[in-house]
């Protein structure tokens, strides 16, 4: 008699009714969410980086849950660094006070383009030098792509070392940092791009015309990211123009204001998409005219906007750090771990380096030219990148396409090496060698 009973009970569906949701997709999300905010806690309590926890936990959660609950496909990675980034930069720009880094503009130029630029080809070198440690040797060109994902420093992780330190670093050296975390990530956002583009796969032929097609190809690189500076610029001046009186006309709470940011971001990104492809740099340029912008509401000036907008950039942050330690393979993870190690201690020489050369000693003494050097820290906008390189790697020149998956696959889990070592161990050497005391008010 039960049998006939058994078999007339409803087996539960897979989705969730009415969605094609996988049942626990939302218990599931929330319990992550909620262990990335307890393991940046913890990290926290032990003085280090909420990025590094982060990551970890990305890399322990079993990938059996990704394939039990919703597949996560290009289409679905592609989007969610892609959106994590507008937010990311959205949010640096309305962090880039210009009154507060009166003085130091040239600094932070020097400090975000020409010391991307060193470090960038210091690791690039050394990588090469050290490829034969990576099984099954490694193409110039997917060296030099992976490098330059590591190019932009991070505001999270620059916040957490500081308060780490627990010593006061004076105002105009903090500011100098976040400005350069905006121009940083700017220029290593356009160079991704150019780079991409002149390391594509050309047709074979002589010596001579190989360079041709090269030359050729470098300058078309350089029209596109031209297009895509002024595309970029137009969109977010328009947008920066028009912001500050949508936010005095429709906003009547700092929820309203946070509603409208959003709003006016997303807006500023597809209208640079829609004139050439300059989303991302429109997005930053609207928060930094946004930032500085006047209002007839005093509530609503930089500080509020920063405020409201903070929720969502750690969201994004948190995002971009699982999605990476959830694509890489422990076992890959493995066997990169050697040459990781090593590459993240040349980044950390390379961009000491820079920062000697570009900032001068008689404005910049030495303890705070090793401020600003142990505090370049690699999070999000690096990992998010480093998302973008495997799509990219198919197409570079000396990549077969039989090669690119698994070549990826190494890459990703040497980046995710390089940047936890970084997150980890420059926190550790900084309080060795900066033992400050916090700085008392006068009295």
């Amino acid at each position: 008699m039960l049998r006939p009973l058994l078999i007339a009970l409803p087996l539960p569906h897979p989705h969730l009714e009415g969605t094609l949701l996988p049942r626990g997709f939302f218990l599931g999300l929330g319990l992550i969410y909620l262990a990335a905010l307890a393991v940046d806690r913890l990290a926290a309590h032990w003085r280090l980086p909420g990025a590094a926890a982060v990551l970890l936990l990305g890399l322990v959660i079993p990938t059996e849950w990704l394939s039990q609950a919703q597949p996560l496909g290009p289409l679905q990675v592609e989007t969610l660094h892609r959106v994590s980034l507008a937010l990311l930069i959205f949010y640096a720009g309305l962090m880039t006070d210009l009154r507060r880094i009166r003085g130091m503009n040239a600094a932070g130029l020097r400090l975000g383009c020409g010391g991307v630029v060193i470090t960038v080809a210091i690791t690039a070198v050394a990588l090469l030098l050290l490829a034969p440690l990576l099984a099954g040797g490694l193409p110039p060109a997917a060296a030099v792509l992976a490098v330059w994902c590591l190019g932009a420093t991070d505001s999270g992780a620059i916040e957490d070392l500081l308060v780490a330190l627990r010593h006061s670093v004076r105002g105009p050296l903090s500011h100098l940092l976040q400005f350069e975390v905006a121009v940083s990530t700017l220029v290593t956002l356009l160079g991704f791009g150019l780079v991409a583009g002149v390391l594509q796969a050309v047709p074979h032929g002589d010596h001579q015309a190989l360079h041709g097609q090269l030359a050729g190809r470098l300058i078309d690189q350089l029209g596109a990211v031209g297009l895509h500076v002024i595309a970029g610029l137009l969109a977010g001046v328009v947008v920066g123009v028009v912001a500050p009186r949508l936010i005095d006309a429709l906003v009547r709470s700092e929820s309203m204001l946070l509603l409208v940011a959003v709003a006016l971001a997303f807006v500023a990104f597809g209208f640079g998409q829609l004139l050439g492809g300059g989303g991302l740099l429109a997005v930053f340029v609207a928060g930094v005219m946004l930032s500085n912008g006047r209002y007839r509401i005093g509530r609503f000036e930089q500080q509020a906007l920063g405020r409201v907008m903070h929720p969502l950039n750690t969201a994004a942050e948190i995002t971009v750090l699982l999605l990476l330690g959830l694509l890489v393979k422990p076992a890959v993870l493995i066997t990169v771990l050697p040459l990781g190690l090593a590459l993240a201690i040349v980044l950390a020489l390379a961009r000491l380096l820079a920062v000697s050369v570009l900032l001068p000693s008689g404005r910049f003494p030495w303890p705070d030219r090793l401020v600003v050097a142990g505090c370049g820290l690699r999070a999000a906008v690096p990992l998010a990148l480093a998302v973008s390189m495997t799509e990219e790697l198919p197409h570079l020149r000396g990549v077969a396409p039989a090669l690119a998956e698994p070549l990826g696959a190494q890459l990703l889990a040497l980046l995710f090496v390089v940047v936890l070592a970084d997150l980890v161990l420059q926190p550790l050497l900084m309080r060795r060698l900066l033992p400050f005391k916090p700085e008392t008010a006068p009295a």
